[in-house]
């Protein structure tokens, strides 16, 4: 694509994303306040983790880092996970970048993520006490994850149902937050 065409695409993608003034910018308090309730999420955390691939069950040593973005009205968050192979060097064995924004036309969380095998897909975010659970359709069932934190520590459990009753664990995170 050209540089001229390239700019006149982005302007009028811009142009979309402007409120009907037009000569107004949007205000990005309100996608800020929201994420500030996720703060207890910033920092570099490291630990231990599994996941179910088949019938087998992959260790890993897990390295989560979360920073806001875009004046802090997202935060990105990227999880690597490495993992023995024998006879060989660690190798990673989970690449995964997540996006978490905030919509205040519909007051609700979401998070595209993305992974090292090329695949991606949007979730649904609720805000709990003490942590966060993201969810979704996937074809034949449902995937959630619930995060819980404290000052130092993230417990996250990944889950899978068929039928949204029965839950079946598919993974595991028990990270501490460096210092």
């Amino acid at each position: 694509m050209s540089r001229s065409v390239f700019g006149a695409a982005t302007t009028l993608l811009l142009a979309g994303f402007s409120t009907p003034g037009r000569c107004q910018a949007p205000d990005p308090a309100a996608a800020q306040q929201a994420i500030a309730r996720l703060d207890f999420m910033v920092g570099r955390w490291r630990g231990q983790a599994w996941q179910q691939r088949g019938n087998e069950r992959v260790e890993t040593q897990m390295l989560e880092v979360v920073e806001r973005r875009l004046e802090g009205t997202v935060l990105l968050v990227e999880g690597r996970g490495t993992g023995a192979v024998p006879g060989a060097e660690d190798r990673v064995v989970h690449h995964a970048l997540g996006i978490i924004s905030f919509n205040p036309q519909t007051n609700s969380y979401g998070l595209r993520s993305y992974l090292g095998t090329g695949q991606s897909g949007d979730f649904t975010v609720s805000l709990l006490e003490d942590g966060v659970r993201w969810s979704r359709e996937v074809p034949g069932g449902q995937i959630r994850n619930t995060a819980r934190y404290n000052a130092t520590e993230w417990h996250e459990s990944g889950e899978y149902s068929r039928d949204w009753t029965t839950w079946t664990q598919i993974m595991e995170l028990r990270l501490h937050r460096e210092p």
